[in-house]
């Protein structure tokens, strides 16, 4: 790969991140993860290109390319991270809500009678 063959690269994988930050700030987190292949295939491609190349030759101009891959992939991770604490709290929360709820009837006097010491003495409305 040559410096113009690296510039579609980078621009490739800018276009996946920029692509992948919208759909997890619009809450499309399984939309975000189908683009993973066409992410890590651009990364590949970066990679091959860069172990080629001695350290510290890497243009300018392709520096800041690879500084704000890196920004965003930072970006998009913390982004997973929320929605997956954000899940993760939801799910906590419908387990623990039958755990609150009050199973059973109450007395006349409005205290509240389990099932478990339920008699049988109940009267129907008619």
């Amino acid at each position: 790969m040559n410096n113009l063959g690296l510039r579609v690269q980078t621009a490739r994988l800018k276009d996946i991140l920029l692509s992948e930050k919208d759909l997890l700030l619009t809450g499309r987190a399984r939309e975000a993860a189908d683009l993973l292949p066409a992410k890590m295939e651009a990364m590949q491609d970066i990679e091959a290109y860069l172990e080629s190349r001695e350290s510290g030759s890497l243009p300018i101009e392709h520096r800041a390319d690879m500084e704000l891959i890196v920004r965003l992939s930072k970006e998009n991770s913390a982004h997973f991270e929320a929605i997956r604490n954000g899940l993760r709290h939801a799910i906590d929360r419908l387990e623990s809500m039958h755990g609150s709820a009050y199973v059973g009837s109450y007395a006349q006097n409005g205290s509240k009678v389990p099932f478990t010491e339920v008699t049988g003495q109940f009267r129907r409305k008619a």
